[in-house]
């Protein structure tokens, strides 16, 4: 777990001034909330005279962001060992996450920007706030802690993460009404709250609507109703397609009355399952995401547990049932 001691918003501003060129990295398998990030921060550097290099290792499995491919490149340029590039890593909990070796980063300072508790410290000038819904959040906070605002560009990039990690304010709770100004604050500066809704909730294949209806007749209650279990098969994205609409299924699972707790097994064909957990209480699926060396939030988190999708769902049944029982 990593600390919670108050992230030092001064020194990532004093860092981000005094430096000229930055690495920008997110994590692999990114979604709205990562790219986001690295983008409006990018955007904001190099209105500042910053020469920026934004990077992302892939794959780019979501409709919503598949057209900002062309703005990333897929390996770390070579940079000479003298050379003043800080490298700032965003939305990670290691540095492992980001998908590229960490060799291949520059020498200079590394800047952390993150809301996951899970994780270990890592980076020179760590600016970790598990309590922010969204890193998004975190680069708004930086970029108006500077004296500045987001241009309407950037409001609508940091718009769109912020949407994706709160579920469209779903997964607020009472009392985080901060991040909501924070929101206001955006779409007073341009960002559209419909035109997000539509990104994010269209454009999908009949593929993915079909993987969908396969996952739900699948799914199957344990604990008395209170967790809902599904799989989905590497053959399966072979023969509809590999487009990903997880959050539609996550509701769809988590709708069903009486369940306090889905999990989605994914079968892949190395031998792993890539797991995704999701609580609509209560119930902490980070603490079990960690047990098999994954992570996230309180109400959404992941893992890959070795074996078939029958291992996982046995290791799974076995450890939430410390926390249902």
């Amino acid at each position: 777990m990593r600390s919670t001691a108050p992230p030092p918003v001064d020194r990532v501003i004093e860092c981000l001034g005094n430096h000229a060129a930055f690495l920008i990295l997110g994590h692999e398998d990114p979604d709205a909330d990562c790219l986001g990030s690295q983008r409006a921060l990018g955007a904001w550097l190099t209105r500042r005279g910053k020469a920026v290099h934004l990077c992302c290792a892939g794959p780019w499995k979501r409709p919503e962001i598949a057209d900002w491919r062309r703005f990333f490149q897929s390996r770390i340029p070579r940079f000479d060992p003298n050379d003043d590039v800080v490298t700032v890593i965003l939305d990670c909990s290691s540095p492992e996450r980001t998908g590229f070796n960490r060799d291949d980063f520059p020498r200079a300072a590394m800047v952390v920007i993150d809301h996951h508790a899970a994780g270990s410290d890592f980076g020179d000038i760590p600016f970790v706030d598990p309590s922010s819904p969204s890193t998004t959040l975190l680069i708004q906070r930086i970029i108006e802690a500077a004296g500045e605002q987001p241009t309407r560009e950037e409001a609508e990039m940091l718009f769109l993460g912020f949407c994706t990690d709160t579920g469209y304010f779903r997964h607020l709770e009472p009392g985080q009404g901060g991040p909501l100004e924070s929101a206001a604050r955006l779409v007073n500066l341009g960002a559209s709250p419909t035109g997000t809704f539509r990104t994010l909730n269209g454009g999908h294949s009949l593929g993915s609507r079909r993987l969908l209806g396969r996952a739900l007749e699948r799914a199957e209650l344990h604990f008395n109703g209170r967790l809902i279990i599904t799989w989905e098969h590497w053959k399966d994205w072979r023969e509809l397609g590999s487009e990903r609409d997880s959050d539609m299924l996550y509701q769809l699972l988590t709708g069903t009355a009486g369940v306090e707790a889905a999990a989605v097994v994914r079968e892949q064909n190395d031998g792993m399952c890539v797991v995704g957990l999701r609580s609509i209480t209560n119930l902490d699926v980070s603490e079990i995401a960690q047990f098999f060396g994954g992570g996230g939030h309180k109400k959404a988190s992941g893992c890959t547990i070795s074996g078939d999708r029958h291992d996982a769902v046995a290791h799974l049944l076995r450890i939430f049932a410390a926390h249902l029982d």
